[in-house]
């Protein structure tokens, strides 16, 4: 599987702007790897979020500020290893520092992956001080010869980058912005506004005025406080949403200016839209800004906009026709303008009914029709390993078997395979040394019966996850389906299955639910998680073994079953611990694809060892979750536990919670 890396300097930036070209990427065929410094969130990190999508994380030491050049110079080792170790085909940078160390990075490694930064504003530009350009643009104009795709987001810094020399074939391309999510930022019902302004505790009487943005020197929030307190309007509320380096500054104007009771530092705010939906005038006062997110989510939100004269400001604003503009280190005229938009409600209704429809330039459905544009430039991987993948049967089916020798159970699982609706796959079953003569004899037969089935003999037994990875080595599909010798797949097991895979490429397997059966007849059912996560590990597998697919490039990349005698009757549980520490996901169907073969009057007949093995494996996995401690000791003696409970008591609660 191709893989593309993404780097920021803080960690909340992808899961706060780039969620979107995530999908696309996965989309492309691409897993998504994530490297930041997790220790700077800024926003909010959400990193179950991504691992739910299939991303992989990697804690780099990266600093913000480029000056920093010890943590910095270890980030850049860092990246190189990341990009060599994960062999990396695509790079995509943001932030500064992202963009220098990340470029470095990949010019060094020995990979030579495709590169893209996106420049969310660079630090030159009109007006800006004479030491950014002196210091910025020579940066920027070297590292452009070690960039394929340069993203701007605004006009100004496209015309800048149409100057510099980039890779063959490279040069800059332009995007409305990241995105507006026009479903998450709408105009609010009148009962929506009210509840947003009582959770905040606003009089239905005051005029209340929102800031977002980080609490830091650019996005001088200090201009507003000022204006606000010229104006000497009891009833001008202020709530400034975001945290950072000046909070304790703002605080102390907010006291000297007499404030306290009507300006507001909230914090960073999880649900910015709510906070937009209270106000009745939205101000973006930045000095420099690339767009200005804060300015186009308050425009979608139905809100008159004031904003401060920016490079980013410049691409969406009209003085007087969508909002009003000021000069941003100018209170007098910030003040003015609230005075205006607080005293004509009508001015405020039709500014902001133009904003709305300036933002739909800029939503997240523009940027995403640029962005696959972007992206079809990028290399297309390994063409003859995907060759290989399409000349190939579309399924590859493994199974292990040792001295199987029930026959009518052996039938059954082999014609649930043959009689699939999906026709297109081979069947690899691996003979793990049997050493009964008739179960050899039988096995040797299988081929005869059908052309798709391959038998692979071994003289000695080596254990499950050896004899799975044996036809992992020999198969040929696009994906691999487990199955044992003793289960029945419902006929439309390995159609849902592949239609799934196919449609939602950011899991690297799925399995399903099932049905408990022996004998006598069904008598209970398997459910598992639909996306399981860290928790659910502790008590047992999230994934039935037999039920799962997986995407054969998986392991090209991963080491497949651990063959160690301590992870027999539980070599998948150690497996898929590991690809989940990695940050590879899967995925439930919430379904019954197979009738699972579990005898309801009998429990414990393994022997004594496994159940230790078993807490071996679940203390080891569980320390690389970081759920050892406190619960996870729990689970780690609940294989002892279980073998000293009566028979009777386990066949009960199997029956009851699908305790496989």
């Amino acid at each position: 599987m191709k893989k593309a890396m993404v780097v920021t300097t803080t960690s909340g930036f992808m899961p706060q702007f780039e969620l979107n070209n995530v999908r696309l990427l996965q989309q492309a065929g691409y897993q998504v790897h994530y490297a930041t410094n997790f220790g700077v969130p800024i926003y909010e990190v959400k990193d179950d979020t991504l691992r739910k999508m299939g991303v992989v994380l990697h804690h780099i030491s990266i600093e913000k500020n480029p000056f920093r050049l010890r943590k910095n110079i270890w980030a850049y080792r860092e990246l190189v290893r990341i990009i060599e170790r994960e062999k990396i085909d695509v790079v995509h940078c943001h932030n500064p520092n992202g963009g220098v160390l990340a470029r470095i990075a990949a010019r060094k490694s020995k990979r030579n992956p495709f590169v893209l930064y996106t420049a969310h504003g660079f630090h030159f530009f009109k007006g800006a001080p004479k030491k950014n350009w002196l210091f910025y643009y020579p940066v920027e104009k070297y590292l452009a010869r070690f960039t394929d795709v340069l993203i701007t987001i605004n006009k100004e810094d496209y015309h800048n980058a149409e100057k510099f020399t980039y890779k063959e074939g490279g040069g800059p391309q332009l995007i409305p912005s990241v995105g507006v999510d026009m479903t998450r930022y709408c105009p609010p019902t009148p009962q929506q506004k009210m509840a947003a302004r009582q959770a905040w505790n606003i009089p239905d009487d005051a005029f209340h005025i929102v800031s977002a943005g980080e609490l830091n020197a650019n996005k001088n929030h200090r201009v507003v406080i000022e204006a606000i307190a010229r104006l000497a309007r009891k009833d001008i509320y202020y709530s400034i949403c975001g945290d950072g380096p000046i909070r304790e500054e703002l605080k102390r104007l907010i006291k000297q200016k007499g404030l306290q009771d009507r300006v507001f530092l909230r914090g960073y705010c999880t649900q910015i839209e709510k906070a937009y939906q209270s106000a009745d005038l939205s101000i973006f006062p930045s000095y420099r800004e690339g767009m200005g997110m804060a300015a186009l989510e308050a425009m979608a939100t139905k809100v008159a906009l004031i904003a401060a004269d920016n490079r980013g400001s410049r691409e969406y604003m009209s003085d007087g026709n969508n909002g009003l503009v000021c000069a941003p280190d100018s209170p007098e005229e910030f003040a003015k303008a609230i005075l205006l938009m607080y005293e004509n409600r009508e001015l405020r209704e039709t500014l902001a009914e133009h904003g709305y429809q300036t933002v739909q330039r800029f939503t997240i459905q523009k940027n995403e029709e640029k962005m696959r544009a972007i992206y079809q430039l990028l290399p297309c991987g390994d063409e003859e390993m995907e060759r290989a993948r399409h000349d190939g049967p579309l399924v590859s089916v493994i199974m292990g078997v040792y001295n199987q020798s029930n026959f009518k159970q052996f039938t059954q699982a082999v014609d649930s395979i043959l009689h699939q609706t999906m026709k297109d796959f081979e069947f690899l079953i691996y003979n793990d040394g049997s050493s009964i003569e008739e179960v050899n004899t039988y096995i040797r037969q299988l081929e005869t019966r059908d052309e798709r089935i391959r038998v692979i003999e071994s003289k000695t037994n080596h254990g499950l996850g050896f004899a799975l990875n044996r036809c992992i080595d020999q198969a040929r599909g696009k994906y691999l389906a487990r199955m044992d010798a003793d289960d029945i797949s419902h006929p439309n097991r390995f159609a849902r299955e592949v239609s799934f895979m196919e449609e939602h490429p950011q899991y690297m397997w799925c399995g399903s639910n099932c049905q408990l059966f022996d004998d006598e007849g069904t008598w209970g059912d398997g459910t598992r998680p639909e996306l399981p996560g860290t928790d659910d590990y502790l008590k047992y597998s999230p994934y039935i073994h037999p039920t799962v697919m997986y995407r054969a490039d998986l392991f090209e990349h991963v080491a497949g079953y651990d063959e160690a005698k301590r992870t027999a009757r539980c070599e998948d549980y150690e497996l898929f611990m590991r690809l989940f520490h990695m940050g590879y996901q899967g995925y439930n169907i919430q379904e019954p694809l197979l009738d699972y073969r579990v005898s309801r009057n009998e429990y414990h007949t393994r022997a004594f060892k496994y159940y230790l093995y078993e807490g071996q494996i679940r203390l080891e996995g569980f320390r690389r979750l970081g759920v050892l401690w406190p619960k996870g000791w729990l689970y780690v003696l609940r294989p002892l536990a279980s073998r000293l409970l009566p028979t009777k008591l386990i066949v009960w609660k199997k029956a009851k919670a699908a305790d496989l």
